[in-house]
């Protein structure tokens, strides 16, 4: 009998052309160091280790990044750095006994909290349901050591579902994270901060003093927002900031 659902967390690393310098010694050991100290540790805390993590990252480098790996333990089996190409041969070869295949996504930078993959194990979506949405979480910008609660109406932290059997006909993922509300989804963790947006000086995407902008009137705490599911709701709020030494301790246990 088949298995229910495979978890694959998928981490896109320097596969894709964000920046000029992302197949260089410095931009890699930067980000790979990133990914150790804060996303590593996330995974590793994880309360199931039901799920297989992948890191796709530009045939180009490859040398560098087996060279950079090396000044680090070796990752735990169900983690590890793979081309694009072979990350699909993987997929084929983890998914073939089980019904669902979980795409999950997190930056390389970023981290979950510890009952993240837990939870997704014990969810139940509805029988047609593509993408799960997780629009509350923290932005915490450890240069400043700085922690906020935050809302965004598309995260790249969801999961998108595939049934296995289409998968394996040749069917492949046609959606991603991106396109969540383009098809049947649901809103996960409504109201429970889940994800961490992580802030770290050599960001592409936003900035903590961006981030303070974002705010609503009359709404002081961004997780009380209902799930944004239409064009007349914020896409995005910021607050409160955390500014307890202690209680930013706290919340940081959780994820990483």
């Amino acid at each position: 009998m088949s298995k229910e659902k495979k978890l694959i967390v998928e981490m896109l690393f320097n596969n894709w052309g964000a920046t000029a310098d992302r197949l260089t010694m410095r931009w890699i050991e930067y980000r790979i160091n990133l990914f150790m100290t804060y996303t590593l540790k996330s995974l590793l805390l994880q309360s199931s280790q039901d799920f297989t993590c992948y890191v796709l990252y530009d045939p180009k480098s490859e040398n560098l990044i087996n060279e950079i790996l090396k000044n680090y333990p070796s990752l735990p089996s169900n983690i590890c750095f793979v081309t694009p190409k072979d990350y699909q041969s993987h997929i084929i070869r983890d998914i073939e006994k089980f019904k669902y295949l979980y795409r999950v996504y997190l930056s390389s930078d970023d981290m979950y909290h510890q009952d993240f993959i837990k939870k997704l194990h014990a969810y139940k979506p509805h029988k047609d349901t593509v993408a799960l949405i997780p629009q509350y979480g923290y932005i915490y910008d450890s240069v400043q050591k700085r922690l906020g609660k935050f809302f965004f109406w598309l995260p790249s932290y969801g999961v998108t579902i595939i049934k296995v059997d289409e998968y394996l006909r040749g069917q492949t993922a046609r959606y991603t994270w991106r396109d969540a509300f383009k098809v049947p989804r649901e809103f996960i963790h409504i109201n429970e901060p889940i994800w961490i947006n992580h802030i770290h000086g050599q960001n592409t995407g936003t900035t903590f003093a961006n981030a303070l902008t974002w705010k609503i009137a009359n709404v002081h705490d961004a997780c009380t927002l209902e799930p944004w599911n239409n064009n007349k709701q914020p896409k995005a709020a910021f607050g409160p900031e955390i500014t307890q030494p202690n209680e930013i301790e706290q919340i940081l246990k959780r994820f990483f």
